[in-house]
């Protein structure tokens, strides 16, 4: 077997391995057409170039807006940064800046300090974060 064939059958087994001891609450979602999140106590936002995300915490809602025509997606992504158990959100927008806001309604642990990032073109691409609290209401 060829050393490339190793490593293209080695690495997926090997992911499989790494995560089999960990549990994470993830959830992705394409976000639905909205307007733009609720202003004041309990919204925050947070913008790099190409995205704008916003975390409602009492509603657990995330909103993402597009802000640069580059053929991008944006997203939102929400998690924790506490020593609870790990979780996730993450809300794609993928209409484009003419597209607008979209929001993702999310159930979230509460009670837990995380972080809310804003992402211009998903995993590879302009990212700023800053911290949430996800509350009880």
């Amino acid at each position: 077997m060829s050393k490339l064939m190793r490593a293209l059958v080695g690495i997926p087994a090997a992911v499989v391995l790494i995560s089999a001891g960990t549990t994470v609450a993830a959830s992705a979602a394409t976000g639905k057409p909205s307007g733009p999140p609720p202003s004041g106590f309990g919204v925050t936002c947070v913008s790099t170039t190409g995205a704008k995300a916003c975390f409602g915490e009492a509603a657990d809602k995330v909103w993402v807006k597009d802000t640069k025509a580059n053929g991008d997606s944006a997203v939102g992504t929400i998690y924790n940064t506490d020593s609870g158990p790990d979780w996730y959100r993450e809300c794609f927008n993928t209409r484009g800046e003419a597209g607008g806001w979209v929001m993702c309604d999310f159930d979230v642990p509460e009670n837990r300090e995380g972080l809310l990032w804003a992402v211009n073109k998903p995993w590879v691409g302009n990212e700023k974060s800053v911290k949430i609290w996800t509350t009880l209401i």
